[in-house]
């Protein structure tokens, strides 16, 4: 049989409990697509990925619609994979939820882009939600505290070379360029 029919890409074929096609009956342009769906429906939640006695378990970021994707995921995988069972239970930290991967092996490949993305980039949403507060915080600083401070400890000369900071395009133009620098550096790291 030709390999590429056989496995989804980028997990190599080893131990039954390491290979998705070992522990799925779906065929392989199947798991490709629920691979492919698992990576972006729910792999973008993910917060951590702890091993637990008999599998995995992911503690997933809540987000709208979160948890009907996790009881998605669970009735689709009961379907398809006898050997492997998931569960979606309350997580013990408030705002996230929590998904157990049972009857596999803990170090597989099976869900190697969990572990990748565990603790990684934040989405989009949070990311220009943390990128909009830097740059408003920045904005604060640069615009108002800076000349109150320079007035309070230097005196009122002090302050003249910032008098031209309380201008509604300086303020929005520096909130919006370091917001804009704080998502890219976010979305980057």
């Amino acid at each position: 049989m030709n390999e590429s029919t056989t496995h989804a890409p980028d997990l190599p074929r080893s131990e039954p409990r390491h290979d998705p096609v070992s522990v799925c009956t779906l065929p392989a342009d199947r798991l490709s697509d629920r691979l492919a769906w698992i990576r972006s429906e729910i792999l973008p939640y993910v917060v951590t990925r702890k091993p637990i006695e008999d599998g995995v378990a992911w503690e997933l970021e809540d987000a709208p619609g979160l948890a009907e994707r996790l009881d998605q995921l669970v009735a689709r995988e009961r379907e398809c994979c006898s050997g492997i069972r998931f569960q979606h239970r309350p997580s013990q930290t408030k705002g996230r939820r929590r998904l157990e991967v049972h009857g596999i092996d803990p170090g597989s490949a099976i869900f190697a882009d969990a572990e990748r993305s565990a603790g990684r980039r934040p989405g989009v949403a949070r990311a220009l939600a943390t990128a909009t507060g830097v740059g408003s915080l920045i904005s604060l600083v640069v615009c108002c505290a800076l000349p109150l401070a320079a007035a309070a400890i230097f005196g009122a000369v002090a302050a003249v070379p910032f008098a031209s900071l309380d201008q509604p395009w300086i303020i929005a133009g520096v909130a919006i360029l370091s917001g804009a620098a704080a998502f890219v550096w976010q979305r980057r790291s």
